[in-house]
């Protein structure tokens, strides 16, 4: 085996071991309490090996989220496509479910309460202005477009709230189950919001 492949294994391995330390690490405290010593004792590596890959543990972190947000990213280039149909829009939420199984609990431990709040706040922004646009083509003509922000905010919300027990449930269900009941939730939820909105309920 050519030396520069083993270089290359060896390295991806410590970058794995490093990445298992930071999730684990996560799930009981909040990204300013790690420090270096700590994580690189729980995964047996010398701090010296750990700055080679990173100049310090907030390195560690932005890194990891943009390799994840490059993923998502790249799902919603590659699936989720203009005109934005229920079809490309479900390839996406396939894509992206599995993109969160793969990475379950790393995605657990940014989206807990020791989590990174900016980082899902990119998400959010990220999927915001397609996400208008694919509830429009759901939503009756007549509704206002005040009433599709508030959709969307409600939408958003409750996407994160659902891949959240998903993730904290260890992903029980494929991808392509959770992909298929976000599209459902998401469309009937805009057709409904067409019908009056003062309407009392019956006694």
């Amino acid at each position: 085996m050519p030396e520069n492949t083993k270089q290359e294994r060896r390295y991806r391995r410590t970058e794995n071991l490093i990445l298992h330390g930071l999730t684990t690490l996560l799930q009981k405290k909040s990204i300013k309490e790690i420090t270096v010593r700590e994580l690189s004792d729980l995964v047996d590596i010398n701090r010296s090996t750990f700055y080679l890959h990173y100049t310090d543990i907030y390195d560690l972190l932005e890194k990891t989220e943009q390799r994840l947000l490059k993923q998502l990213s790249d799902a919603v280039s590659e699936n989720w496509t203009e005109p934005e149909t229920p079809k490309n829009f479900y390839a996406f939420l396939e894509k992206t479910f599995t993109i969160l199984s793969e990475n379950a609990q790393l995605c657990s431990a940014l989206m807990g309460p020791n989590g990174d709040i900016a980082f899902l706040r990119t998400i959010e922004k990220m999927f915001h202005e397609k996400g208008m646009r694919t509830l429009r083509s759901f939503a009756p003509k007549q509704l206002r477009d005040e009433d599709l922000l508030y959709a969307i905010s409600f939408a958003l919300s409750g996407c994160m709230g659902l891949v959240s027990q998903w993730l904290k449930n260890s992903c029980p269900e494929p991808p392509s189950h959770m992909a298929e009941l976000t599209l459902i939730l998401l469309r009937e939820g805009t057709r409904s919001i067409g019908a009056p909105l003062c309407t009392p309920f019956p006694a």
